[in-house]
């Protein structure tokens, strides 16, 4: 499985596979860079990471140094040997480039380090000439450690092709006693067989999705792991390699349900209850907006009814109310027993109201039995308005225009309809209204939105961005620690 593998390295191997099992995988949007890191402890691996110009090969290669074990001997810990290898720029051109690493020292200046003291966290650079004794006495050190050359090309720049092969025998020659793993940067030039001598080879590449960017990282190969998603985006922001999450949906059952702590709304706009989103949205929803979130077929549905259940609790939890009409596929004692955790039941009896089309259903105070027929739900939709009016001082309509579309039709285009809209936003309320399929109602409501947003399922993550206003794409991840669910977003940049 692995070449010239002494028991060490065995041990090492079959460390690894325990640590992959379920029980012990514990690290959620982290698997991947976990796995890679894992597999880099293994003495005599290499990973090749490839990709084009930009796409973030050099801050992924320093990542994987940051995450360089150190090696324990009894109850010591000996520091990891962390040398980068660069075929361009210098330690202070990656430290500004780079401003989250602390420690570079460059063996070759007197005083480079941002810390003068010695520090087991510290990453050496050296300059690309010699390579090959470089990789020899490094894994003649007997030490663990981890090695990144970038880039391959550059280091062999200006050897001859007996030069190439003598440092190829370097890099993937095994003695027994080697515990340092090797990382090549590659831009896909003088490669040769390299790809086929490696031991892993992951692929960084950058896409489009209506025109905002995508990074996504693939593992090619990662040679005797078990791997159980082979890619997931990425981003770069603030210069680190941010692997997004595989969005998770489940709660905490350990975790007890508790009222829903609200994100204050300023002066101006109401906050969505993610602190996130609302940047993302320039300040949150301004007073007497409407938005439109337009749902991928990919999307689990509980992913959007948790957006808009901490939207509507963060709202209510500050004194307003909502009408809500829920999802085709959800009863409103679903959606009554989901929100009621996090407002109280009483606030729940007083200042919310869910719509219902089954007349078999008994009766709640929060409950709205609709028949179906568009002049007397019209005309009762006005009449709870005006209640939940009196209650408080802003509202906020969530509707799916999917329900709407299923129960009306398709050419529910009344003159009132559009007059309560403009009642609606004189009254500084919020029209927050969801669609996954194309139709009239849609497509008019899309006329006036003051925003929309777009959410998709890419790689089993759930992201989101904003058409109006224009974002980039963001990552969602859900957490529930709190009792709770709370909204996190990762900037694809």
């Amino acid at each position: 499985m692995f070449k010239n593998a002494s028991r060490d390295q065995a041990a090492a191997v079959e460390e690894l596979q325990q640590n992959e099992t379920p029980s012990a995988r514990e690290f959620g949007a982290d698997d991947l860079l976990y796995l890679i890191s894992k597999f880099l402890q293994i003495g005599g691996n290499v990973l090749l990471i490839q990709g084009p110009p930009g796409v973030g090969k050099t801050t992924l290669a320093l990542e994987l140094l940051q995450r360089a074990q150190a090696t324990r001997l009894g109850h010591a810990e000996i520091p990891p040997a962390r040398l980068y290898v660069p075929s361009r720029g210098s330690p202070y051109k990656l430290r500004k480039h780079f401003p989250w690493i602390q420690n570079i020292s460059d063996p070759y200046s007197k005083k480079i380090s941002n810390n003068d003291s010695d520090s087991s966290a510290e990453i050496r650079v050296s300059d690309a000439d010699d390579v090959f004794n470089k990789v020899l006495t490094l894994k003649r050190s007997k030490l663990r450690g981890l090695m990144v050359i970038d880039s391959w090309e550059g280091a062999l720049r200006n050897t001859s092709e007996d030069g190439r092969r003598m440092i190829e025998s370097a890099i993937l020659s095994d003695p027994d006693d080697n515990r340092v793993g090797v990382v090549l940067v590659s831009e896909g030039g003088r490669v040769g067989d390299l790809p086929n001598l490696v031991d892993g080879i992951v692929t960084l590449s950058s896409s489009e999705v209506d025109g905002r960017r995508l990074r996504t990282i693939v593992l090619n190969k990662l040679r005797g792991v078990k791997v159980k998603s082979d890619r997931a985006l990425f981003s770069l922001d603030k210069g680190k390699f941010n692997l997004l999450a595989e969005t998770k949906f489940d709660s905490d059952a350990s975790a007890k349900p508790s009222i829903m702590s609200p994100v204050p709304h300023t002066q101006t706009s109401f906050s969505t209850g993610s602190r996130d989103l609302d940047v993302m949205l320039k300040g949150g929803i301004r007073k007497g907006s409407s938005i439109l979130v337009d749902v991928n077929n990919t999307v689990p549905t509980i992913g959007v009814r948790l957006l808009l259940r901490i939207i509507v609790a963060n709202f209510v939890n500050q004194g307003g109310s909502s009408f809500i009409v829920p999802f085709s596929t959800v009863s409103s004692d679903n959606v009554a027993k989901s929100l009621g955790p996090l407002v109280g039941d009483d606030t729940l009896n007083k200042r919310v109201r869910i719509a219902e089309y089954n007349q078999d259903l008994p009766r709640k105070k929060w409950r709205v039995q609709l028949n179906g027929k568009v002049m007397d739900d019209f005309t009762l939709f006005g009449n709870i308005w005006k209640e939940l009016g009196t209650v408080s001082s802003s509202i906020i309509l969530a509707v799916d225009f999917d329900k709407i579309v299923q129960i009306y039709g398709d050419d529910l285009m009344l003159p009132g309809l559009s007059n309560m809209g403009a009642r609606i936003r004189d009254a500084g309320a919020v029209t927050l209204a969801v669609a996954s399929g194309l139709n009239k109602i849609r497509d008019a409501f899309l006329k006036t939105a003051d925003y929309y947003l777009k959410v998709e399922s890419i790689n089993d993550t759930t992201v989101i961005y904003g058409v109006k206003p224009f974002t980039n794409v963001h990552g969602v991840e859900f957490a529930f620690d709190m009792g709770y669910p709370s909204l996190k977003l990762t900037e694809i940049v």
